[in-house]
């Protein structure tokens, strides 16, 4: 925590989100918009194509269903894949400046959930308006599960970061990973329809979890974290504290293969 209060730490912030977003002239709205479009074309494929359907607790429709849960996973994924290329991204940083290097792939983790969850908070109000009945105090109470997803990804950049110094495959390997990861998570369906057997294996994706919590907030009010949600929080700040010291052991070698 003493790191995240360096200085240079909200520099890095506020220089990733001017450079990715502020200072893009379509940067911002773009932020909003390319979910949209997926959002669009998930919408149509699964509810008109495959006839994808909402559970029958939920009195909403499939692309409020869909949306909850799929900026939090937007979120999640772009810091994951951002904060991966980091160090080598700022490699001249590194070799220039004498600062805690694991401040690169931290501050871009922040940086993308801050402007991600403006868009994600645009999209609530749109939802809102447009007929779903938002549960506010809801979404308000499930802001600190929004900030132990950040907590993960920040574990899980922390480690990508690190290893895209030394494993240059890293990159691509990384994205059709989190492909894979999103389709596994139940974003597109509800578990309740999938096979017994199969439930039960995707209960395990930790994703799982988060996601079936923002849309119990946000659509029906109900906040019940539970013994999974206790043993979610306890992992992500161990794997935290594991990608952490990870990080710092192997950033000793950074200059040698930048």
């Amino acid at each position: 925590m003493k790191r995240l209060a360096h200085p240079i730490f909200w520099q890095l912030v506020s220089r990733s989100i001017r450079k990715d977003y502020l200072e893009n002239l379509t940067g911002f709205a773009w932020l909003i918009l390319q979910p949209l479009m997926l959002l669009s074309v998930y919408a149509f494929v699964f509810s008109t194509i495959f006839k994808a359907r909402v559970p029958d607790s939920l009195d909403v429709g499939f692309v409020a269903y869909l949306a909850v849960a799929f900026w939090p996973w937007t979120a999640f994924s772009e810091a994951v894949l951002k904060a991966g290329g980091t160090v080598r991204a700022n490699a001249a940083l590194i070799g220039k400046v004498a600062f805690p290097s694991e401040l690169l792939p931290l501050s871009m983790v922040v940086a993308t959930f801050l402007m991600n969850m403006a868009g994600y908070a645009a999209v609530l109000v749109v939802l809102s308006l447009t007929g779903t009945d938002i549960h506010w105090l809801g979404v308000v109470a499930m802001l600190p599960v929004l900030v132990l997803l950040a907590v993960l990804a920040g574990a899980i950049g922390l480690v990508m970061s690190a290893l895209q110094v030394f494993v240059r495959d890293v990159a691509q390997i990384l994205p059709p990973l989190m492909t894979f990861w999103f389709f596994t998570t139940p974003i597109l369906y509800s578990p309740t329809y999938l096979p017994d057997r199969l439930a039960e294996v995707i209960a395990w994706n930790p994703m799982a979890w988060f996601v079936g919590f923002v849309r119990a907030a946000a659509l029906q009010g109900e906040l019940h974290p539970g013994l999974a949600g206790i043993a979610i929080a306890v992992s992500a700040l161990l794997l935290f504290w594991l990608g952490l010291r990870f990080f710092r052991r192997l950033s000793g070698h950074f200059e040698d293969f930048l």
